[in-house]
């Protein structure tokens, strides 16, 4: 029973090291504004296999594939290509909170999300 517990233990703290290694991985509930003042609610998914990045990020415009997603000193990178149009996104990650900017092809703003899971 002992050895079983020590393997738990063991197990649980290579779980959250790898997760506090990738604090972008999971699902954040963004909200960026416009220059307008308009502001949209985005559902951000971020995943991690085999050491690379990938994600998706969907609103109320559709479900658009992230590219070139990266994570490099608490600040994470990608692009979303949105009706051909290629927008990219810059954001300093704080333990569950993420805030930055999106730029455009003619508009830039700011982001702001939380971790839900």
């Amino acid at each position: 029973m002992r050895i079983f517990a020590a393997f738990l233990l063991t197990l649980l703290g290579a779980v959250l090291l790898v997760a506090a290694d990738k604090p972008v991985v999971g699902t954040w509930q963004c909200v960026s504004d416009s220059p307008d003042g308009a502001q949209y609610s985005w559902a951000v998914v971020v995943k991690e296999e085999g050491g690379k990045l990938s994600g998706t990020i969907s609103g109320a415009p559709g479900e658009y594939i992230m590219e070139e997603p990266r994570y490099e000193n608490g600040v994470f990178t990608f692009k979303v290509r949105i009706e051909g149009d290629v927008y990219t996104v810059e954001a300093r990650i704080e333990g569950n909170k993420l805030e930055g900017t999106w730029k455009g092809p003619n508009s830039q703003g700011v982001i702001r999300g939380t971790r839900q899971s």
